[in-house]
């Protein structure tokens, strides 16, 4: 199961690579890009999204969504090693015309509010957002990929993280990624 995770987030990995460099080399447009109103690249994640406050999914805003995309999806893991990288969050077939995803999505398989998205499980946990809980006491890099999709994805919502990523990778056209650092705190149970 480990190495199959392993080639799916180097085929994820090639695929968000090859679609990053084809939109680089089409000067007339912008690309695709994320932000979060509640963190950068580069920062830590807020305590209010992980194990150690709240645990609410982040806010993001999303621009220049490139054509022609039929849906959006977000994955979030952390880097647990070459052979461990958990998701703990997948949504899918966000609108197209989204510019702002809010914080503290509902723990649902399918969201109303945003134009019924979709969101993976990770068994026995309810649908959605799982805040981030790694071992404690030492940082590790937390990466919330956002990915503008050439079609919806027919996988129901509550599906397990597996799946629905390898769906989500299967229909990528192009990608923006977050990536934040996190330490546990060891005060904190998990």
């Amino acid at each position: 199961m480990r190495r199959r995770h392993f080639v799916q987030t180097l085929g994820v990995s090639a695929l968000v690579g090859s679609a990053g460099c084809a939109e680089q080399s089409d000067d007339t447009t912008s690309a695709f890009e994320v932000s979060s109103p509640a963190f950068s690249s580069g920062d830590e994640l807020p305590a209010r999204f992980t194990c150690d406050g709240d645990g609410v999914s982040p806010p993001f805003v999303i621009e220049r969504v490139p054509e022609p995309t039929a849906a959006l999806a977000i994955t979030a893991e952390y880097d647990g090693g070459v052979f461990s990288q958990p998701v703990f969050w997948t949504l899918w077939n966000v609108p197209p015309e989204t510019e702002r995803i809010p914080a503290g999505l509902p723990r649902e398989p399918t969201l109303d509010t945003l134009g019924g998205a979709r969101q993976g499980t990770h068994p026995p946990n309810d649908p959605g957002y799982e805040p981030p809980c790694p071992p404690a006491g030492q940082p590790y890099e937390h990466r919330f990929q956002v990915y503008a999709l050439g079609e919806e994805l027919s996988i129901e919502g509550g599906t397990e993280q597996e799946p629905a990523t390898e769906a989500i990778a299967n229909a990528l056209i192009a990608s923006a990624r977050l990536t934040v650092d996190y330490t546990h705190t060891a005060a904190t149970e998990s």
